[in-house]
């Protein structure tokens, strides 16, 4: 078996040494993508390439695609279903994920850069301005942080808050109680409740969006914070109510259509002069969180090779 690494960079030598044990293994090396992708029954992937019909044109063998993640935005499941392929990943893995804790420290470290104006109280030689009265912010305690999504990383969030002495409000169809914080029955409610929003949802291919332009309209002189994904957001009403100076500030980790056309260059425009912090997507990127969904997903992939042992990992179906 052919097994393929496709963002190497640190990848868990533990996890290297368990496919070792099932096939050979190969790093890309960055040059030739559909020499590299010619032999491959199973590729390990990250969040650097859309995985499409385009794409598995260069790998004819492939049988199994293994992303560590739980949001599938970056794969087109359609392209994958059509030739067979399985796909396996952390969606659903909630025994594993509850022991991850990457995001959700993300979000927090999100929400006090907005409140405390990091992005202009982080000195440099283009930012010397000794003047702390700039940047002066507001306090977690006794604020009220409205969570959408009350999943995993939702209810996570919601314990690192109540611990600094927040209050906690908290929205999600799918969730009916909770031991901790304050329930709403709808967006609206936990918006016209709350300082700060944190979207935490989960995001399904093709689903529509959790916030409308009325939503974020609701928004004015409140702080905004996206670690879901950003196809959850109207992003064009999103980036008005930025330009249009209506938020008290705004934080994303994620963008929509990250791999394709999408308004980065917007969003980086949008953090001149203005209390909004953009990263690259990393709130996972932790090298205690990556190796041990790489070791989960070479386990998964031992445990599948081993169910499919008659026919070889090529006879797996979707």
């Amino acid at each position: 078996m052919q097994i393929g690494l496709l963002e190497p960079d640190g990848f868990s030598p533990e996890a290297g040494a368990r496919l070792a044990k099932l096939g050979h293994v190969e790093a890309y090396d960055g040059t030739e993508l559909p020499r590299f992708l010619a032999d491959k029954d199973v590729l390990f992937i990250r969040l650097a390439h859309r995985i499409d019909a385009g794409f598995l044109t260069h790998a004819p063998k492939l049988s199994v695609v293994c992303s560590p993640a739980t949001g599938l935005t970056h794969i087109d499941l359609d392209a994958l279903a059509s030739r067979r392929i399985r796909l396996l990943s952390l969606k659903g893995e909630t025994a594993f994920l509850d022991r991850i804790r990457a995001t959700p420290e993300h979000a927090l470290g999100l929400t006090i850069a907005l409140l405390r104006h990091y992005r202009t109280a982080f000195l440099d030689e283009t930012n010397a301005q000794w003047d702390r009265d700039r940047c002066r912010g507001e306090e977690l305690h006794n604020t009220r942080v409205g969570l959408i999504g009350f999943g995993r990383v939702g209810r996570r969030v919601a314990t690192y808050l109540v611990a600094l002495g927040a209050q906690v409000e908290w929205f999600d169809p799918a969730v009916t109680s909770a031991e901790i914080g304050n329930r709403h029955g709808s967006i609206e409610s936990l918006i016209a409740a709350s300082r700060i929003v944190i979207l935490a949802a989960s995001y399904q291919p093709g689903a529509s969006f959790i916030l409308h332009r009325d939503h974020i309209a609701s928004l004015r002189g409140k702080y905004f914070i996206n670690i879901a994904r950003g196809e959850l957001v109207d992003e064009e009403a999103l980036l008005e109510a930025i330009e249009d100076g209506c938020l008290a500030g705004c934080a994303v980790d994620v963008i929509s259509n990250e791999l394709g056309l999408n308004r980065r260059d917007r969003w980086l425009a949008a953090t001149r002069n203005r209390n909004v912090i953009v990263t690259p997507h990393i709130g996972g990127a932790t090298f205690t969180s990556m190796q041990s969904t790489e070791e989960f997903l070479a386990e998964k992939l031992a445990a599948l090779c081993g169910s499919q042992s008659g026919a070889g990992v090529a006879g797996v179906q979707s």
